[in-house]
């Protein structure tokens, strides 16, 4: 009777914890996956230097490192339903992203490291009071529901001499007509606030404020995002409308 007793106890248990070694086993929940791919050199670092190949399908998480080769752009959706399209030699950290529908914890914090990028907003950004934030080394983006453009470059040594980091920002038409739109760009040394599409800023350096808002001439714009805007019409992605 003990014995009997005794295996009954280890099924009850067996079966209380069962889901909970589940869990364990399946791993992190992803925070999106790639949705779209041109070239195919395109990897993921994890936080403990573990990298993987990535392809179209492939689930990214929260704390990878995702980077492209030249000839390779990346498009990813977020569960939240953000995008991020990455372009050539473009270097994105998903430093957080937790999404459980409305939680007061949910928020996407990401940064570009180098490299031109273009994003569509989610539901973390539309949330009233939740976070997201785009990084760089000269400036942060603050979303508030928007689709922006832009270019990052990372400090670099060029024939000895040291270059300095540097970004431009541009803002973009929403993707619903009529849609309110605005991101503000800061840094240490000041802010702004970009609340018309076809505006934007420049951060020339690390140690300068955002330059005052100003109308980006197209064919600034389209130096700048050439290669990004390629990807997306070579993957049959529509072109984002510009003034």
């Amino acid at each position: 009777m003990k014995y009997q007793n005794w295996m009954t106890g280890l099924i009850f248990l067996g079966v209380l914890l069962s889901p909970v070694m589940a869990s364990a086993m399946a791993g992190p929940p992803s925070a999106g996956e790639v949705s779209k791919m041109t070239g195919d050199v395109a990897e993921a670092r994890q936080p403990d230097g573990t990298s993987r190949k990535l392809s179209v399908g492939d689930a990214v998480y929260s704390g990878e490192h995702i980077s492209t080769d030249k000839n390779t752009s990346v498009h990813i959706q977020f569960t939240d339903e953000s995008r991020f399209a990455l372009g050539p030699n473009t270097e994105f950290v998903i430093d957080k992203f937790k999404y459980t529908k409305g939680a007061e914890e949910d928020a996407f914090h990401s940064r570009i490291i180098k490299g031109v990028f273009r994003f569509v907003s989610g539901l973390i950004a539309h949330t009233k009071g939740r976070e997201m934030t785009v990084r760089a080394r000269v400036a942060t983006i603050g979303i508030r529901g928007t689709q922006v453009e832009g270019e990052v470059t990372d400090r670099q040594e060029i024939d000895g001499k040291t270059v300095d980091a540097s970004a431009k920002i541009v803002l973009l038409e929403p993707e619903e007509a009529g849609k309110q739109t605005s991101i503000v760009v800061s840094n240490e040394f000041g802010s702004v606030v970009i609340d018309k599409p076809g505006y934007g800023t420049e951060i020339p350096d690390e140690k300068s404020p955002p330059s005052p808002v100003r109308k980006m001439q197209i064919r600034t714009i389209e130096n700048v995002l050439r290669a990004l805007r390629n990807s997306v019409r070579q993957s049959g992605t529509a072109r984002p409308r510009m003034p």
